[in-house]
């Protein structure tokens, strides 16, 4: 079952004693990229929360967020460390006497040191462990790949229904074709004919010279792969994991023989039936990127 990239779940539970919200969101992009923001009691699981996100989302961009339900118009508490003050300091006081450096710092520039002023870590911050935040990330996870999964549903059906159009579209110009060899050899012959005039020619030659030309505008080989490449899609569409970029670059491929046909076929019902092709292949190609 193919899953689409773009996703949305949010989830409000009570846990530690408190309730939460947790929310995530997935949009397209070619790799995977996650961007996370935790409460400061949670901030220590960050390596964990980005190994389990990536197990279950392996494309896409992704935002996570977990907040306390009510927080968000309430005015933080922050705490001084002293320690890293002191650290400051120090360091600043072996710069001044190594490089004879003159100056001093301002209350106003420590504050404004890296680590200096820390939001207050709530008392219940050494409740929380892995077991606890791994069972809350996994109930929204849970919903964002149903959300996925339904979402890849529609797609395997729009693109089942195109790939159905594009090989009828296929059989159609082998009919064409097949029926046009025998006109498109006798107008070759009278237009070779009409060029060279009284000019005498070994019959030989010219049916010979003829017949190749007209093998050159055969497009057999280019619909029997046109047939293998719609085949092999719709096998990926039912394969587990990652299928995008299987996808896209079978849509490059499809797209390729479409475009040998209309310039070989010389037929311009041909060209007119490579371009609907094309036409659902882009339409595919679209989609596809949507694909995880």
């Amino acid at each position: 079952m193919i899953r689409s990239m773009t996703a949305f779940a949010r989830v409000s539970l009570a846990a530690g004693g408190k309730h939460w919200v947790v929310e995530v969101k997935s949009l397209n992009q070619r790799y995977f990229e996650l961007s996370m923001r935790l409460p400061p009691l949670m901030s220590a699981f960050e390596p964990q929360v980005r190994q389990l996100v990536q197990s279950v989302m392996r494309r896409g961009k992704i935002t996570l967020s977990i907040s306390e339900e009510g927080r968000e118009g309430e005015a933080l508490a922050y705490e001084l460390d002293q320690n890293q003050v002191r650290a400051y300091l120090a360091s600043a006081q072996k710069i001044k006497s190594k490089f004879k450096v003159e100056g001093k710092l301002t209350v106003g520039e420590i504050l404004r040191l890296p680590g200096v002023v820390k939001e207050k870590v709530a008392e219940d911050a050494q409740a929380w462990n892995w077991v606890k935040l791994s069972g809350l990330l996994k109930k929204v996870l849970d919903k964002a790949v149903c959300h996925k999964e339904e979402e890849g549903e529609k797609l395997d059906e729009d693109f089942r229904q195109r790939l159905d159009h594009i090989a009828k579209t296929t059989h159609k110009i082998e009919a064409l074709v097949r029926g046009n060899q025998k006109i498109y050899f006798e107008k070759l012959k009278s237009r070779l004919q009409d060029l060279l005039g009284d000019e005498k020619l070994d019959t030989d030659r010219l049916y010979r010279e003829v017949a190749f030309l007209t093998e050159r505008s055969d497009i057999i080989e280019e619909t029997v792969r046109m047939k293998s490449h719609l085949e092999l899609f719709a096998k990926w569409l039912g394969r587990q994991g990652e299928i995008g970029r299987e996808l896209d670059f079978l849509c490059q491929e499809m797209n390729r023989e479409a475009n040998t046909m209309a310039s070989k076929a010389q037929l311009f019902e041909v060209s007119q039936e490579a371009i609907a092709i094309k036409s659902e292949i882009e339409k595919i190609r679209e989609q596809v990127q949507n694909v995880e």
